[in-house]
C-alpha cells in the first residue's frame, strides 16, 4: 500500500477539521481576529489551524524565515485543496488568474480607495497614528499625575490607568482594520454589482458582512476614545475632533451599506 505524502496528510488533516461539527462554520469570515478577546477560539476552525501551525510566540514572529514558509505552505495547501474539490465536480480551474480579471481586481480596488468613505477611513488611521506621537507628553504628564495620587491615596489612579490602558488598546486594534474591512465591502459591492442576479438579491451579501465588522470597529473606538477623553487631561479638544469624524464616517458607512447593522455574523449573531 502507498504510504500517503505529507501534503496528502495535510489535505486530510484540514478536511477533517472542516468536518468537525464543533466548529461553526464560516464564522472567521467577519470576526475582528482579536482571538485573545474571542469567546468562540475553540469553535473557529481557523484558530485551531493558526495555533497547531504557530504553537507559540517565536513560530508567530513575522520576522521569523519559517513564518513565512509556513503561511506560503498553508496557501498552497488551500489552492492544492480547491482544486481537488473543484475537479471531483468537474469543475477544471485555471490554473493562473486570467489578466482581464486580474485588471478588473485591480481596477475596483483603485475605485475603492477613491471613495469618501476609504478616504477617510484611511484619513483616520493615519491622523490616529500621528495623534499618539504628537501627545506622548500628555501621557508622561497624566503618569507623573496618577503616580502622586497613588502615593498621596486619594482618587482612584489605578482604575484611571486602567481605563487609559484598556482605550488605548482598543483605538490601536482597530486603527487600521477599520479601513482593512471597509476596502473589502466596498470592493466586493463592485464584485456583487457586476453578478446582477436576482436571485442572489435576498442572499446576505459579503460587503455587507465585512462593513459590519468595520462598524463594529467604529462603535468600539468610539467608545474608547470617549474614555480616553474623561481620563486625559487634554486641552486641544483634539480628541472630540476624532470622535466627530468617526460619527461622520459611520453615518456614510451606514448609508452606503443600509444593510450591514442586520447582517448575521455565524456565531456572532447567533444563539448557540
Amino acid at each position: 500500500m502507498k504510504e500517503k505524502s505529507g501534503n496528502d496528510r495535510d489535505k486530510n488533516t484540514l478536511l477533517s477539521m472542516a468536518d468537525n461539527p464543533n466548529f461553526i462554520p464560516g464564522i472567521y469570515n467577519y470576526c475582528d481576529r482579536w482571538c485573545e478577546r474571542c469567546p468562540f477560539t475553540l469553535r473557529c476552525m481557523v484558530y485551531a489551524m493558526e495555533k497547531e501551525a504557530f504553537p507559540d510566540q517565536k513560530s508567530r514572529d513575522i520576522n521569523n524565515k519559517e513564518f513565512w514558509q509556513k503561511i506560503q505552505q498553508s496557501l498552497v495547501l488551500s489552492n492544492e485543496l480547491l482544486r481537488d474539490m473543484a475537479k471531483a465536480r468537474g469543475i477544471d480551474l485555471p490554473s493562473v488568474l486570467p489578466e482581464e480579471m486580474a485588471r478588473k481586481r485591480r481596477m475596483h480596488r483603485k475605485e475603492a480607495e477613491q471613495t469618501p468613505i476609504a478616504r477617510q477611513a484611511r484619513l483616520y488611521s493615519i491622523g490616529t497614528g500621528e495623534w499618539f506621537e504628537r501627545h506622548e507628553q500628555l501621557f508622561k504628564m497624566t503618569e507623573e499625575i496618577l503616580t502622586k495620587e497613588a502615593r498621596l491615596g486619594i482618587k482612584e489612579p489605578e482604575l484611571t490607568t486602567v481605563n487609559i490602558l484598556e482605550a488605548v488598546e482598543v483605538i490601536r486594534w482597530y486603527q487600521d482594520q477599520i479601513w482593512v474591512k471597509l476596502m473589502r465591502a466596498l470592493h466586493g459591492e463592485d464584485q456583487e454589482e457586476e453578478l446582477d442576479d436576482d436571485e442572489l438579491q435576498d442572499f446576505p451579501k459579503d460587503s455587507d458582512g465585512s462593513a459590519k465588522v468595520a462598524l463594529i470597529g467604529i462603535d468600539r473606538s468610539i467608545g474608547a476614545w470617549t474614555q480616553l477623553s474623561e481620563n486625559l487631561e487634554d486641552q486641544s479638544g483634539s480628541i472630540l475632533d476624532i470622535l466627530a469624524n468617526l460619527g461622520v464616517l459611520r453615518m456614510k458607512v451606514e448609508e452606503r451599506f443600509p444593510r450591514a447593522r442586520s447582517f448575521v455574523r455565524p456565531g456572532f449573531d447567533q444563539e448557540i
